[in-house]
């Protein structure tokens, strides 16, 4: 009997958006495979034991936003019928300014309000404003379009432009998010809370335009950010189980080498060791669209416009350097968290800016290949919720911050000897203020890199972690270029999925829902 051979659809890459689609394409009754060069499944959903056994680390997206109000974990059931479990940090984000004070952003707005209003109690009412008037915006039109493919240009704008509120949100969205947080804030320290957050988790510069609409989504999105117990990876096992369940195979160690068209059409894979399987109907990418197009779908059966198109999307200005450590004891911050307890709440603490200035300079030393001198540090401690990420009794935490992939003067492996001094520079900073973040505390250190990002996820061309950069050009209906912005591709039968694609965000599986959309109407599997 021929084994693995003959499929109605091909996907090639087991991340989040592929097991997404998978599952619906499975629960339409077609055959699939999912074929992942590694073998680990999850892609970004990906947590390891990078200091000491026991203790694992999230080393990219390390919580979930939206899950509450996601029709995909409702349509596919990923809650109830996968063994789901997530905890609810009471603080999303907490910024440690220089006086010991803080300012935080809580997940129920009450307690947002009561840490502004100890700053200003104009950015008090101004926050209070911007959640009540466009909550049902971000809510009702903006979230949801996450999950469908990108409307034309202009027609989700005509529907928010519908909401009485809808010509301040447009006017405030369509600003950068430093000048959306300079129009709405008065106060240096909520002003820079907000812009904080953008370059991580959201992937925006402070300067492009269209920010603005991330800060407006900060405030009024109520995204509940959580975290999976046991670590990141456990939502991977969560879809995993889902695709399974409803007939999906997967195939680990499974490197597409080429994606084989015959007559303008998509028909299968050829895989490292030779081997050709056939796709009846469809074969899919969650590779990045360079990976699919110039390296595994050829310039053969490109035109030049198009592979042109390709190769100059443009990737993020910045990358991810990250310092794991294994704990004898959790991260405390005592002079802050003397002064608000509920900085000991806060899943991520932010600390070295000291105003939007250093934010802003921090942008100028990245583009000019410089490792911060103003760094933002994004910390973690996921043990304060979730005991299942350490042995017991015992901590982790994770630094992450923005950095240039390529260092100037140096080429982007130089990164392997020059991490473990940027890695003391950073403790250095952090110990500042967390205050028993000293040498017996730390059983193990581990720093990670840009070029080992790029290389671990190949994805991550120049470590680019959103592979394609958030700008105006690159969203919406042009995500990542006008010709792939609806999933399908000049290639018949062939689409492309993933973080390069609308909508560009993290772990909320949106373009494989869209996509399945798509590949619902293309071959004609009803609603």
């Amino acid at each position: 009997m021929a084994v693995d051979e003959n499929w109605d659809v091909i996907l090639i890459g087991a991340g989040q958006n592929n097991f997404a689609l998978g599952t619906y394409l499975g629960m339409a009754g077609l055959d699939t495979v999912i074929c992942e060069s590694r073998l680990e499944n999850g892609g970004r959903l990906f947590s390891e034991e990078i200091t000491l056994p026991g203790y694992w680390h999230n080393s990219l997206a390390y919580f979930q936003d939206n899950r509450g109000i996601s029709p995909v974990w409702e349509e596919l059931d990923w809650e109830n019928g996968h063994h789901a479990e997530f905890v609810t940090p009471p603080v999303i984000s907490s910024l440690l300014l220089p006086d010991g004070a803080s300012v935080s952003h809580h997940q129920d707005l009450d307690g947002t309000l009561a840490s502004l209003a100890h700053h200003s109690a104009a950015d008090r009412a101004a926050w209070k404003d911007v959640h009540q008037r466009f909550r049902g915006i971000v809510r009702d039109i903006v979230i949801p379009s996450y999950y469908a493919p990108p409307e034309a240009a202009g027609a989700l704008e005509e529907r928010i432009a519908a909401d009485p509120a809808g010509a301040d949100f447009l006017r405030l969205a369509r600003m950068s998010a430093a000048e959306a947080a300079e129009h709405l804030f008065e106060s240096e320290p909520v002003r820079t809370l907000v812009l904080s957050q953008m370059a991580i988790p959201r992937g925006w510069p402070l300067d492009y335009e269209g920010g603005g609409r991330e800060v407006l989504a900060l405030i009024a999105g109520d995204e509940r950010p959580q975290l999976a117990r046991g670590g990141s990876h456990s939502i991977a096992q969560v879809l995993q189980r889902a695709y399974v369940m409803h007939g999906g195979q997967i195939r680990a160690l499974h490197h597409v080498d080429k994606i084989l068209v015959e007559d303008g059409r998509a028909a299968g894979v050829r895989l490292r060791d030779g081997r050709e399987w056939k796709a009846r109907l469809a074969v899919v990418s969650n590779v990045d669209p360079y990976g699919t197009f110039i390296d595994m779908v050829g310039k053969e059966h490109l035109d030049d416009g198009f592979a042109q198109a390709v190769r100059a999307i443009e990737p993020d200005e910045f990358s991810y350097f990250q310092v794991h450590l294994a704990l004898k004891a959790p991260l405390r911050f005592a002079v802050h968290e003397a002064a608000d307890s509920f900085v000991g709440q806060a899943m991520n603490v932010n600390h070295g800016p000291r105003s939007v200035e250093d934010l802003k300079s921090m942008w100028r030393e990245i583009r000019a290949g410089e490792f911060p001198a103003h760094p933002c540090l994004h910390v973690t401690c996921p043990t304060w919720f979730d005991a299942l990420q350490a042995p017991p009794a015992k901590h982790t935490a994770s630094v992450f911050m923005p950095v240039p992939y390529q260092l100037k003067g140096h080429q982007p492996e130089d990164w392997v000897r020059l991490k473990n001094d940027f890695m003391e520079q950073v403790l250095a900073a952090l110990r500042a203020v967390a205050t028993n973040l000293t040498d017996d505390n730390i059983v193990m250190k581990v720093p990670m890199d840009p070029c080992y990002l790029a290389g671990r996820w190949q994805n991550m061309r120049r470590g680019s972690v959103w592979v394609a950069r958030k700008s105006p050009d690159q969203m919406g209906a042009n995500r990542p270029i006008p010709q792939l912005a609806q999933y399908r591709t000049p290639i018949q039968g062939l689409y492309q999925v993933g973080a390069a694609t609308h909508p560009g965000d993290a772990v909320i599986a949106g373009s494989g829902r869209a996509a399945w959309s798509v590949l619902r109407q293309d071959l004609d599997l009803g609603s």
